[in-house]
């Protein structure tokens, strides 16, 4: 029994929900801007709301499931990233740590509140950025991407894991894992100063310009000398800041180049345009153009550069990107080709992965989306929505059994207090037929 509609589907923040027992909306398509971020009304929650419906979910089913009651539920799936990703400038690998912002404040500013509207902070979203932008660029670090790794790190300042927000404490230091809550900072701005200085002891022998307020400064130098001083590459944080972490660096580079996206406004678009003129046979201007055309709602017109753009050279990049213009105009066909054309192209592209696996679920096409997930729960093993994807489609295959255990997974190991998660753990527990 279908309870749902495939009609369309939302292209969303990450950090939303849609709901597989309503009728999906897409954002306009007119000629007003896109705004990303919209979720399925009908089962949107309040974060209030959400902790006061919060339920004990055990590692098991407590008693029988009523399984006709779980065939006939309206499960929750993660919303598909919905921002556009720009060619990449360089090699990865070749990113240093220390260098100059590339992403302004305003752009991080919009970032973060596209993910996560209501971030749990001690400060205002600008005040947060406006610290980092400070503490790193007093020390030469690269602002916005040491903000992309706090992103990474908190959840976009959802946390859900050991570190509570008010902590201060946006890189993890201390939180070793067995509910050690790590370090706690007064102040926001302390709190950023010591991510600052943790990433100078990993790159530079140099002190840093203030107060030492890093806690594991010190320690580093005396215990890991492998490690003081030596990293000079994001990437080269790998295993090393997180363990495994073998693709960590990437992840916050990936996360870097969806920050520096151009937005919708006139400025944007006049000089994205003018970028296309200058160069009319580089496929990145066209990229750009497309990019800043998306966001101010011109979604033909975007389309048109990313044709022109795969045309002059084919890419990952202008793939996705083109997928989700056809998310908004309700084009699921032509959008999972153009996923399937990124994947082909860079299979370390985690988005189009994940994206193409919601696209799987509202085709019923339960162990194809299953696939896709655990490709993006590869690459990414912090992404809950995945696994909330992989527990949905394991429900609709009627294994609840697997479905119970990838939803305690998100919240249990992963440490997500994902609201789609909470919301299919809810539908589970009303399943438990009383004793």
């Amino acid at each position: 029994m279908k309870t749902f509609s495939k009609a369309a589907l939302i292209s969303a923040s990450a950090a939303g929900f849609l709901c597989l027992g309503c009728f999906f909306a897409s954002p306009d398509t007119g000629s007003s801007a896109y705004v990303p971020g919209a979720t399925c009304g009908a089962r949107a929650h309040d974060k209030k709301n959400k902790a006061e419906e919060k339920v004990e979910f055990p590692s098991a089913p407590p008693g029988e499931l009523d399984k006709a009651k779980l065939d006939a539920a309206a499960w929750a799936m993660g919303a598909s990233y919905s921002t556009p990703v720009l060619p990449k400038s360089g090699d990865l690998e070749d990113v240093t740590i220390f260098g100059r912002a590339e992403a302004t404040e305003n752009q991080m500013v919009d970032f973060i509140l596209r993910r996560n509207p209501a971030p749990s902070l001690s400060c205002t979203v600008e005040e947060i950025v406006g610290y980092y932008y400070e503490e790193a660029g007093r020390e030469g670090i690269r602002a916005d991407i040491a903000l992309c790794q706090a992103c990474k790190e908190t959840g976009f300042f959802k946390y859900g894991g050991d570190v509570t927000p008010d902590q201060n404490n946006y890189c993890g230091l201390g939180a070793t894992g067995n509910h050690e809550p790590g370090a706690r900072f007064e102040t926001a701005q302390l709190g950023v100063r010591a991510h600052i200085q943790h990433l100078m002891v990993y790159t530079t022998t140099r002190r840093p310009e203030t107060e030492i307020v890093d806690p594991r400064y010190e320690l580093v130098i005396e215990r890991r000398p492998d490690i003081h001083g030596i990293v000079k590459m994001w990437t080269g944080l790998n295993g090393k800041w997180a363990v495994p972490g073998t693709y960590y660096g990437q992840d916050i580079l990936n996360l870097w180049r969806q920050a520096k996206v151009p937005d919708g406004s006139p400025t944007s678009l006049l000089n994205a345009s003018e970028a296309v003129r200058r160069a009319p046979n580089d496929p990145n201007a066209y990229i750009r153009r497309a990019v800043a055309r998306f966001y101010a709602g011109q979604t033909e017109r975007a389309i048109l550069d990313y044709d022109k753009a795969i045309e002059l050279s084919p890419s990952a990049e202008a793939y996705f990107d083109r997928a989700l213009c056809y998310e908004v105009l309700k084009d699921l066909a032509k959008a999972e080709a153009d996923y399937t054309a990124a994947v082909a192209l860079d299979p370390m592209m985690p988005q189009p992965w994940y994206n193409r696996g919601n696209l799987y679920l509202l085709a019923d096409r339960w162990q194809s989306a299953i696939g896709d997930f655990e490709r993006e729960l590869a690459l990414n093993p912090q992404m809950a929505d995945a696994r909330v994807g992989i527990g949905l489609a394991h429900a609709k295959l009627g294994d609840y059994e697997a479905a119970w255990k990838d939803f305690y997974t998100v919240t249990n190991e992963i440490h997500d207090n994902n609201e789609a998660a909470l919301e299919n753990q809810r539908i589970m527990m009303s399943a438990v037929k009383k004793k």
